[in-house]
C-alpha cells in the first residue's frame, strides 16, 4: 500500500512539474507574441509607380507607404539610376517631369542615399500628398531630371 501511495504521489509530482512549466512557457510566448505585434507595425501602400528615364537611365519602383503613423518614400530593391553630383529625391507636382524643373513645382525630400538598391525616406508630416503627382530624381547642380515615377 505504501508503494502504491508513493508511486501515485511520484507520478502526480512528475506530471505537475512537467505540465506547469510548459503552461508557463506557453503563456510567456503568447504574451511576447502580443507585445511584438504592437512593436511591428504593418505598412500600407498609399501610392506607387515605376521609374521612367528622362535624361539618365532610371529603373525600379517607388512607393509611398504608411507605417506606424508616419509616411515614407520607399525605393525598391531593384531601383537603379545613373551616378551624378548633387542628386536629390523630390516630389513633383507634375505627373510627367520634364528634363529640367522649375522652382515651385517640386519639394525636395533629401539627397539620394545611393544610386541603386532599396532606400527609405521619411516624409515630412506637413506635406499634402494630393499636391504631388510623382517622385523624381533630380540633379540640382545642373538642373537635370534623371527620371521620375508617376504615383497612382
Amino acid at each position: 500500500m505504501k508503494r502504491l501511495a508513493f508511486g501515485t504521489l511520484s507520478a502526480f509530482l512528475l506530471a505537475t512539474s512537467v505540465i506547469q512549466p510548459s503552461l508557463a512557457i506557453e503563456s510567456v510566448l503568447q504574451g511576447n507574441a502580443n507585445e511584438s505585434s504592437f512593436l511591428v507595425a504593418k505598412k500600407s501602400v498609399v501610392a506607387s509607380g515605376q521609374f521612367v528615364t528622362v535624361k539618365k537611365q532610371s529603373t525600379g519602383s517607388a512607393q509611398i507607404i504608411s507605417k506606424g503613423g508616419k509616411r515614407y518614400l520607399e525605393l525598391s530593391t531593384d531601383f537603379s539610376t545613373a551616378k551624378g553630383p548633387d542628386v536629390k529625391v523630390v516630389l513633383s507636382r507634375q505627373a510627367q517631369v520634364p528634363g529640367s524643373i522649375e522652382e515651385g513645382t517640386y519639394v525636395t525630400l533629401a539627397p539620394l542615399q545611393k544610386f541603386q538598391g532599396k532606400q527609405l525616406y521619411e516624409l515630412p508630416s506637413d506635406i499634402d500628398l494630393d499636391d504631388y503627382a510623382s517622385v523624381a530624381l533630380w540633379c540640382r547642380q545642373f538642373n537635370v531630371t534623371f527620371g521620375y515615377a508617376p504615383l497612382s
